[in-house]
């Protein structure tokens, strides 16, 4: 029998459903997904992240058009990487996004015990758009291919490598000038969505400056941006990290690719 435990989005107690955290349609066109970094263990492993935590009512309701939005995104823009510093001009509505983005956030925060109580109090805005978030910047950043270091003429290894990844996470920035401040990464192939989210009371106009990409406003509805860094560039943590690199050669290794 399921558990009748409290949403956590209405609050309501009711039976809870799994919820996970891409939608279906990205995972499904997303090559490298049934790979995660876990950063503070230095590896990947398989498997997708979900959580059991959410009402049928709201799983497949408000959360599913929210899915619904992003899929149409991934068709029209998101399945387009960015070529290394071409501008691309990416059209959107604001809230929708922005309640995704979060929800999406929200998500991964409850499968990884972290930033909960930072998405919780989003909850309603993520379901009906009401109130407006405060103390919050959603900042877009485009990321092109890299040239592979690795790349040979005549071999089968590719020129480029391209931002064919998917990535939801916690971001930690060093020296970060501003206490009292969350950072949260939400990655769809060239497109880095950086969300900021701030306590009342604080200026976080130091650590907004340092980080890249543009802000998206809720005045409008289309942005131009143009890559500056590359996929291994944004990577770097691992790329550099020989943990890491051996726990993907394994991965990769016994998935025959």
């Amino acid at each position: 029998m399921a558990s009748v435990q409290a949403c956590a989005f209405c609050n309501l107690p009711s039976p809870l459903t799994r919820e996970h955290i891409w939608p279906r349609c990205i995972i499904e066109r997303t090559p490298g997904y049934n790979a995660r970094y876990v950063g503070k263990a230095e590896k990947f492993i398989e498997g997708e992240l979900t959580v059991r935590d959410v009402c049928a009512v709201c799983n497949n309701g408000v959360l599913s058009m929210l899915d619904d939005y992003i899929c149409r995104l991934y068709e029209t823009q998101f399945s387009r990487i960015a070529p290394r510093r071409q501008p691309r001009t990416f059209i959107f509505d604001h809230s929708l996004l922005l309640r995704w983005l979060l929800k999406a956030s929200y998500n991964s925060a409850r499968a990884n015990h972290s930033d909960i109580a930072v998405l919780k109090q989003y909850s309603s805005f993520i379901l009906d758009g009401n109130p407006i978030p405060v103390r919050l910047e959603v900042r877009l950043e485009l990321i092109g291919p890299s040239r592979n270091p690795r790349y040979l003429p005549g071999t089968d290894n590719l020129r480029e490598i391209p931002p064919e990844s998917v990535r939801c996470c916690r971001i930690e920035v060093p020296g970060n000038p501003v206490p009292n401040t969350t950072i949260r990464l939400v990655a769809i192939n060239s497109f880095y969505f950086w969300l900021v989210f701030w306590a009342l009371g604080v200026d976080a106009t130091p650590l907004l400056a340092r980080l890249p990409g543009k802000p998206l406003l809720a005045s409008v509805d289309r942005i131009t941006v143009s890559p500056r860094r590359g996929m291994l560039e944004v990577h770097a943590d691992w790329v550099l990290n020989p943990k890491a690199r051996e726990s993907m050669r394994t991965f990769r290794k016994r998935n025959g690719s």
